[in-house]
Parts: structure tokens; C-alpha cells; sequence
């Protein structure tokens, strides 16, 4: 459906045309309500023909259901979405390591890693066909938020659409969330995430490695074309300029070096492209009939790759609030409170764990590399807690 298709009120506007804006889209249309999405840039795109960009996440079991009951999962894995059934985390000054594998839980898979570039064009498909008035390439300029309704306007005072509830799922930086004045808590990291695509001399074994190297962490995530997708955390001043600055035979040096070799030889990488590291809290979800979600509402640090799980997580509860009464009227107080009761403890609770772990790892303090050492051996080696830990962490429960 074209932006033009109908003057009437939506029930759902949703801006941003990310994962997590398009899943909500997706699923509000799916139960028939009358769904909009306003993305300023163009819509997403993707060809499988090129190689694996550096826009990856990783998403859990609970995120693949859900994608599952949106329809697109099979769509998705057809354009290079990797299952990978091990994980391998280990500690650069200590002898600590932890090891998962999906035929231990009794699980197909850990988690899939995922090209966004993907996700975002199979969820913009699937609008498209559900017949969502798609409004690509529109800004907005001022919202008027009514006791019924939210107008939004773009230049000029040019209307643009009018919707009993409106979604800002328009990014950590979300102008939705300034304009209407919700006000957040968090801090930087002084740290930057150094992204790419590279090939190493062995198979990355559709495992996912991580390693702790003082105040850096790197992962390498398995691509489906055999490759890896890296995510090199530095502090932000000179290590990560000086990362970027390296030609590209120093930079598979260093970060061989930084990964111990684990697929021995690193023989290529792409361009790499680096992003800062924040944690990000609203301090609500939601302001009259505006309500956030994912990155507009929450940020946190990647070590344990889990923001893009956390937003979807975010997708699923705003999609099942509006079942039933709710799709009376989307906008209403009650059904915002009860999305914020149920989705923000959870997100605290998950930025706090991320970083806990980012401070007990990057602690260099006497004693505690062999004490991180040991706690990691004996949760290694105790099945029911390993177990316990897996479950919750690959949104196995």
C-alpha cells in the first residue's frame, strides 16, 4: 500500500524501518490492525550476489520463533542467515574458558548469525504484501500528540499520517524520543566497536569465539559463507584510531595476535567501519501515545551479542499486548503500561549483567584473573549451572 493509499487513522504508525520497527509493523498488520511505517532513508535492500557485509547481529532462539511466527524466518535463512551450535569464551590472563554446544543442550543451534541488510528487506517484503502504507524516504518535522491520536507532519506542515499509537523504533539517537521529552540515564563506554568481514586460514567451525584481552574484547561470528563477521571492542583513544589506521595486512596481523590464533592465519578482511559504545536507558517507555522500542528505549554493551535480541524481545510483548481489547485502541494508557512493566526490569536487568561482566573481565587487579579463572572452570565443569546459564543466554528458556 502507498503512502497515499488512505487519509484514515491508522491504529499503529511505526517509525523506523529497522528489525525491530519492521517486526512490530509486521506484526500489528498480521492481526489486521491498520499499520503505517515511516523510514527516512530508502527501503531496505538486499542482494544475495554480494558478499556479507559488516552489518551482522546474532539472534537467539526466542528471536528466531518469533521471526518463525511472523512468517519470514524461512525467508530469512534463505539469504544467508547462519546457524552456528558452539561457543567458545576464554580469558587472555587467566586460564579461564567456558565451551557450549548445542548437542549438550539437546538443541538444534546456539544462534543464527544474521546480515541486517537481510532481515530488514525480508521484514520490508512481507509489509509490503500485507498491504502496510510504506512511507520510505519521509522525515518528519513535528508530531501534535492529541488525547486520541498522534498527527505527524513534514515540511511545511504537510500532513504525513495520523495514528492512535505511534512507535519510535528509530535508534539509539531516536528524534522521537527527544521531541516528546522522555528522558534517559546511562554512560559511554569511551570505547569503540571496530566491525569486519574476514578470512582465516581455518574453518571457523560454526562456532563463536570470544575473547577478553584486558579492556578489549573480540568476537568472531561465523558467516554462512565461511567467513567471520568480527566485533573488536578498544578503548576509544588512540587504541581504536590506531586500529582503523592500520593498512589491511597490519590490521589481520593484530588481530590474529588479539584472537591467539584460535583459526590460525587471518588472510583478508573487508572494510572495516567502527561505531561508539554507550549504555542507554529510558526512564519510561512511553509518553501519552508514543511508545518506545529497542534502541530508542534501551542500548548496551555487545559483548554478549544480545541488543537486537533484547529489541525483538521488545517486538514480541508490544505485539502480544495488542491482542484482544487492546486492538480498540492500541494507544491506550493501560496497554503502554503493561509493554513497560513487562520489558523494562528485564532490559536493566540485562544492561547491568553486560556491565558486570564488562568490569570483572577488564579488571587486572592481583589475584582476580586466576579468580575469573576458576569461576569459569567450575561453571565449565558443573552441568546443571552451565546448563542453567546456556539456557537463559541463547534464549533457550
Amino acid at each position: 500500500m502507498t503512502k497515499d493509499a488512505h487519509n484514515e487513522t491508522l491504529d499503529v504508525l511505526v517509525v523506523g524501518a529497522g528489525a525491530v520497527g519492521g517486526a512490530i509493523a509486521l506484526g500489528a498488520a498480521r492481526q489486521g490492525l491498520r499499520v503505517g511505517v515511516l523510514e527516512r532513508n530508502a527501503a531496505p535492500q538486499f542482494d544475495p550476489e554480494t558478499t556479507p557485509v559488516t552489518r551482522v547481529a546474532t539472534l537467539n532462539s526466542a528471536s528466531m520463533a518469533f521471526l518463525h511466527e511472523l512468517g519470514v524466518r524461512e525467508a530469512l535463512e534463505q539469504r544467508r542467515a547462519h546457524a552456528f551450535s558452539g561457543m567458545y569464551v576464554w580469558d587472555a590472563n587467566g586460564p579461564g574458558h567456558i565451551r557450549f554446544e548445542a548437542d549438550a543442550l539437546g538443541v538444534p543451534a546456539l544462534g543464527w548469525t544474521v546480515e541486517l541488510a537481510a532481515l530488514e528487506s525480508v521484514l520490508w517484503g512481507e509489509l509490503e504484501a500485507a498491504g502496510v502504507a510504506l512511507y520510505p524516504q519521509t522525515e518528519w518535522k513535528t508530531l501534535d500528540r492529541r488525547p486520541d491520536r498522534v498527527d505527524v507532519y513534514g515540511d511545511h506542515r504537510r500532513p504525513i499520517a495520523s495514528a492512535r499509537l505511534l512507535v519510535a523504533a528509530d535508534g539509539a539517537r531516536s528524534r522521537v524520543r527527544d521531541y516528546v521529552g522522555i528522558p534517559f540515564t546511562g554512560h559511554d563506554y569511551d570505547a569503540s566497536g571496530i566491525v569486519a568481514t574476514i578470512t582465516t586460514e581455518h574453518p571457523h567451525q560454526d562456532t563463536a569465539w570470544q575473547r577478553f584481552v584486558e579492556d578489549r574484547i573480540i568476537a568472531l561470528l561465523p558467516l554462512a559463507d565461511g567467513r567471520c563477521s568480527i566485533v573488536w571492542s578498544q578503548p576509544e583513544w588512540p587504541a581504536a584510531e590506531d586500529t582503523l589506521a592500520l593498512d589491511d595486512a597490519a590490521f589481520c596481523a593484530a588481530l590474529e595476535q588479539e584472537t591467539d590464533g584460535c583459526l590460525g592465519a587471518i588472510t583478508a578482511t573487508s572494510p572495516r567501519a567502527s561505531f561508539p559504545l554507550t549504555a542507554r536507558h529510558a526512564k519510561t517507555y512511553h509518553s501519552g501515545r508514543v511508545v518506545l522500542a529497542g534502541d530508542a528505549a534501551h542500548t548496551i554493551h555487545p559483548l554478549a551479542g544480545q541488543g537486537l535480541n533484547l529489541g525483538l524481545a521488545d517486538a514480541r510483548t508490544m505485539v502480544d499486548g495488542l491482542r484482544g481489547p487492546a486492538r480498540h485502541d492500541p494507544g491506550a494508557e493501560t496497554v503502554l503500561r503493561a509493554y513497560t512493566r513487562a520489558r523494562r526490569p528485564e532490559n536493566a536487568l540485562m544492561q547491568r549483567a553486560m556491565d558486570g561482566l564488562k568490569l570483572l573481565f577488564g579488571t587486572q587487579a592481583a589475584g582476580l584473573p586466576e579468580l575469573r579463572g576458576l569461576g569459569l572452570r567450575l561453571v565449565d565443569q558443573t552441568a546443571p549451572v552451565k546448563r542453567r546459564l546456556a539456557l537463559r543466554a541463547f534464549g533457550l528458556d
